[in-house]
Order: C-alpha cells, then sequence, then structure tokens
C-alpha cells in the first residue's frame, strides 16, 4: 500500500508522454496547495483525519475548481480533462509521499 500513492502518480505521468506546460502547471500547483494545506490547517483545528486528509482534499478541491473555470470559461476552446486533475493529484501525492519518508528515516534513527 505504501507505494500505491508513487505507482498512481507515475501513471498519471506517462499516460501523457509529451508533458506540456499545462500539466507541469498543474503538478506544481497540487504541490504547493498541498504543503501551504498541511501548514494551515493545524492552526486551526486538532482534528487529526482534517489534519491527515484535508491537505489532499484541497488539492483535488483546487484541480476541480480550475478545471470547472477552464470548462464555463468564455474561451470555447477551453474544456473539462480529468488528466489535468490527475496531474494536480500527482503533485499533491507526491509531497505526502515524501514526507511520509522523512518521518519513517527520523524514526528510524
Amino acid at each position: 500500500m505504501k507505494y500505491f500513492f508513487i505507482i498512481a502518480a507515475l501513471l498519471i505521468v506517462i499516460s501523457d508522454p509529451i508533458i506540456k506546460k499545462d500539466k507541469a502547471m498543474h503538478f506544481s500547483f497540487g504541490y504547493i496547495t498541498t504543503h501551504a494545506a498541511k501548514s494551515i490547517i493545524p492552526e486551526y483545528t486538532d482534528n487529526k483525519k482534517i489534519i491527515k486528509y484535508g491537505p489532499i482534499i484541497a488539492c483535488i478541491a483546487v484541480g476541480v475548481g480550475k478545471e470547472l473555470v477552464d470548462k464555463y470559461d468564455s474561451n470555447p476552446k477551453s474544456t473539462f480533462e480529468w488528466l489535468d486533475i490527475g496531474y494536480t493529484f500527482g503533485g499533491g501525492i507526491t509531497l505526502i509521499t515524501i514526507d511520509i519518508k522523512k518521518r519513517r528515516a527520523k524514526a528510524l534513527h
């Protein structure tokens, strides 16, 4: 189970042979959103479930929100793309996976 998120992120990245600027921006924004949520959420609540799952839910919500803006934008070429949400989620999962590995490394020392 510990490698599930890494494999899921890799599958998302591999599914598009050429990572376009838009996809890289979604991945980066997912990473940044999750990092910001991990820093902000513990200041406002002591609920362990919200602290644990809140950052990734925030990441997904921002990704879906951005795609809804694209869909209902005045530009007729803008569309809703599930793959963009996947890239945003992949960025968030990458941060969570890196954080888990750091905690395990500290626990072993």
